[in-house]
């Protein structure tokens, strides 16, 4: 079941934000971390709102659209959706805004947090955010005595994050990986040189051919005996001539036999797929990140026919409240894909997301 836009809304241009709502945002990630907030400027935001809130009652659009205003910065989402502080006010513009929306103007988890650990110079060796087992890990190299000292405000950084964006499934593993022989480093470095090297001039050798044709050498992947090449539209007429091409060059400057494999898009496909993305990406990461949805994945699809997302859910078929979750998930859904920014992605585009139990039975289907 879809739900057509709201009609006859309100611009943006005459809606009357209060001024100091305004100066309240935007002085807010200053004076949280300065430790004062001013209780005058609160009270006044709180009467503010009450008027405000009396000419715009009934209208969640209009409210997710003042708040996305005068939201612009990343800090302040963050403060806003975490903090203990925040006035009624404050409370309120935040609980009208769903919460899909949230996560679709802040940055994706991971970059987060990798912006938050290099802005403090961590020397961390790896970072990996897995959705699948709910898990936050960062791994150190070097010396165990800096890891020791690390290790726990790291974890408290992460831990930090993760509240602030309500990310309550998550856990957070920092753990220390021994560095290996140095002569081990010095091989494993001298190959990985030489085969990027390699690499590299196979790559120019079928770049130089694709130029050939207007096409350029993004796409190119080097495995052993073949060549992947991505980014041919399949509207392309020419791919027995261009593919015998590099096989001769190949074989010429390098000795070598090599088979090449194209990977055909549909350039309509691909510009659908290129603004549906987003929308499916901010789904997974906001169901999975909250445990009060019980979801551990989602997958699309990009056919002809409409856009489709399964989210697979941790509930059985026979679980008591399997219709209160895949309710819950539903509603969530909806209120995000009704949203101005996404029903800017999705154009005239049909969708189709399925929900679905564990063990693969349709809990609801949502179609535009």
């Amino acid at each position: 079941m879809g739900y057509k836009k709201q009609e006859n809304i309100q611009s943006l241009e005459h809606l009357q934000v209060p001024q100091s709502l305004e100066k309240f945002i935007a002085e807010l990630p200053d004076r949280y971390e300065n430790g004062s907030i001013d209780k005058e400027i609160e009270e006044q935001i709180d009467k503010e709102w009450k008027v405000f809130r009396n000419g715009t009652r009934n209208n969640r659009v209009i409210w997710k659209r003042v708040a996305a205003f005068s939201l612009s910065a990343a800090a302040a989402f963050g403060l806003f959706i975490g903090s203990a502080f925040v006035s009624p006010a404050m409370a309120q513009i935040v609980s009208s805004i769903p919460y899909l929306n949230l996560l679709f103007e802040s940055k994706p988890l991971g970059e987060e947090i990798k912006d938050t650990l290099d802005q403090n110079n961590y020397q961390y060796g790896q970072l990996g955010v897995s959705i699948r087992e709910k898990e936050v890990s960062v791994g150190f190299e070097g010396p165990v005595e800096y890891y020791n000292e690390v290790k726990s405000p790291v974890e408290d950084l992460i831990k930090d994050i993760l509240k602030l964006r309500n990310n309550d499934a998550y856990t957070v593993k920092v753990f220390h990986q021994p560095d290996e022989s140095k002569d081990n480093q010095e091989l494993d470095s001298k190959f990985e040189q030489e085969a990027q090297a390699e690499q590299e001039k196979i790559t120019a050798t079928v770049g130089e051919v694709l130029k050939q044709y207007g096409y350029e050498p993004n796409g190119v992947g080097v495995g052993e005996g073949i060549i992947h090449i991505d980014y041919v539209p399949n509207t392309e007429k020419r791919l027995d001539e261009m593919k015998a091409q590099i096989i001769q060059n190949l074989k010429q400057e390098h000795g070598k036999d090599f088979k090449v494999k194209f990977y055909l898009f549909d350039p309509d496909l691909q510009e659908r797929e290129g603004r549906l993305l987003p929308l499916f990406h901010t789904i997974t990461e906001g169901l999975t990140a909250k445990t009060e949805y019980k979801v551990d994945g989602a997958g699309y699809s990009n056919k002809k026919e409409r856009f489709y997302i399964e989210v697979r859910t941790t509930i059985s078929s026979s679980d008591t409240d399997k219709e209160e979750v895949a309710a819950k998930i539903e509603k969530t859904i909806q209120d995000f894909l009704q949203s101005e920014e996404a029903q800017k992605a999705i154009k005239d585009d049909i969708y189709e997301i399925i929900i679905l139990s564990k063990d693969q039975k349709t809990l609801k289907t949502i179609k535009n």
